[in-house]
């Protein structure tokens, strides 16, 4: 789920619920087209496509009766994961584990039969307002999920965060007392400017209601984190905060570090963002790069797409463009090439999936006259999709097919630039990744599942 959110309205104007929901679920990560759902009062209503106007979420909400002065909202590029999301007041972002044996669990009940997400739903209610044992719930809760978890039931609404810290989750009230708000990252404090916002600590279970407010129902006491650094990369807002730092720096931080990392193994001219959320990355590497090389030119802008106005950081437009090439040979991308005839060029991609994004950048500089073209990816390989799965759902990655047959990121490397049509690849290792993000390898979540760990 890419990003979840709740409104607590103290007062009794139904249309602030609505307005902020809306309000909030457009400025969450993921812009452009999105299965998103608004469940308020005890109602509901969602579809795909673009997140409708104000005006018109006000229509909509008065046409499908939701009323009420709480609500919770989602915003996903993929769809529902489970079919119960379709009849219960749930919103999650992250996923589930150890769910094989959930059926035999001595509150299952009816929901036996269910999909994970129902039982998961169930046995959390029953612990939680049935049998009126937070501590237990949260147990629960924490055995299952990786990431954030938010139950609407009648007029309380309950938040948990894993005692991991695997997605960012963050709360805030107003300073009259009036709204309470839970979020799955803090870039909303750019415009909700009478709130105040703090992190949900890890393993702490929230209530939203009318006579608490804002309360913490149960916490854990042991906390191991477990970060997902995607978070870092690309999942949460350039604007936001995580662990005090910024996102933008730290993404300038992960490209220093690369730098460092890569210096004596490049000789480039200049360095380029593409897709556009690379711009910190990029910066970051220029600005240390220039360190070792001094003919290395620092500039930016050399592919130009286009991007959503309110936030420069995202491109939604990838599939337009691909659109476009496919079907008149033409993109909306452009080359300056002026700054590439001749020149040895690095594309700094956020992650390789499948490849095409990349393939289609190369497919440019080559056009453009570009004498040699060197990929740099701020993440690690990515060989299966859960992870970084909001794009790539039953999609060959790239990287999968070399499973068993390389022992380490530089085999990998050699092998994905042959396939792509690079002079050469130069993916991110975990090691390096949490040194430009700034905490230690073991509090990032790295899947069983990426093998390529270390370079020789």
């Amino acid at each position: 789920m890419a990003g979840i959110v709740a409104f607590y309205s103290h007062g009794t104007n139904n249309k602030n619920v609505i307005y902020y929901l809306a309000h909030s679920m457009r400025m969450l990560q993921h812009r452009g087209k999105a299965y998103w759902k608004m469940m308020v009062g005890n109602a509901a209503t969602g579809a795909e496509g673009w997140l409708p106007a104000d005006d018109a979420i006000l229509r909509i909400a008065q046409k499908e009766k939701l009323h009420g002065n709480n609500g919770i909202g989602y915003l996903s590029k993929r769809p529902p994961p489970f079919q119960s999301m379709n009849h219960i007041w749930v919103a999650f972002d992250g996923f589930f584990v150890d769910t094989e044996k959930l059926h035999l669990h001595p509150y299952i009940g009816p929901a036996r039969d269910s999909d994970s997400l129902f039982k998961i739903y169930h046995v959390f209610t029953q612990l939680l307002i049935q049998r009126k044992n937070a501590e237990r719930a949260a147990e629960f809760l924490d055995r299952h999920l990786r990431g954030n978890l938010m139950v609407k039931s009648g007029d309380e609404i309950f938040a948990y965060r894993d005692s991991t810290g695997f997605k960012p989750l963050v709360s805030a009230t107003n300073r009259d007392k009036t709204l309470d708000i839970i979020a799955s990252e803090n870039s909303l404090r750019a415009s909700l400017i009478d709130m105040q916002f703090s992190d949900v600590l890890p393993g702490q279970l929230i209530k939203m209601s009318k006579k608490g407010g804002l309360e913490v129902l149960a916490s854990t006491s042991t906390i191991k984190m477990m970060m997902d650094p995607f978070e870092f990369i690309r999942e949460s807002n350039v604007v936001a905060t995580v662990n005090g730092r910024s996102i933008y720096q730290i993404r300038k931080n992960i490209g220093k570090e690369q730098a460092n990392f890569l210096s004596k193994e490049l000789d480039i001219d200049s360095a380029y963002a593409e897709p556009d959320y690379t711009r910190p990355m990029t910066l970051g590497f220029g600005l240390e790069y220039q360190k070792h090389s001094k003919g290395f030119e620092l500039a930016e802008g050399i592919i130009k797409d286009r991007y959503d106005d309110s936030d420069h950081m995202i491109d939604f437009s990838e599939q337009v463009s691909k659109n476009k090439l496919l079907t008149t040979g033409r993109s909306l991308k452009f080359v300056m090439q002026n700054l590439t005839q001749g020149k040895k060029i690095a594309t700094v991609q956020g992650t390789i999936q499948t490849g095409s994004t990349t393939r289609e950048t190369i497919y440019y500089l080559k056009n453009a006259g570009a004498k040699r073209i060197d990929v740099i990816v701020s993440y690690v390989p990515t060989v299966d999709g859960r992870q970084v799965g909001l794009y790539t759902q039953n999609r060959e990655l790239v990287a999968n097919k070399y499973v068993g047959e390389v022992s380490s990121i530089n085999e990998l490397n050699q092998s994905v630039a042959r396939e792509i049509g690079s002079d050469s690849v130069h993916y991110n290792s975990p090691a390096v990744l949490a040194k430009g993000i700034g905490v230690p390898e073991n509090n990032l979540w790295f899947p069983e599942w990426v093998r390529f760990r270390d370079y020789k």
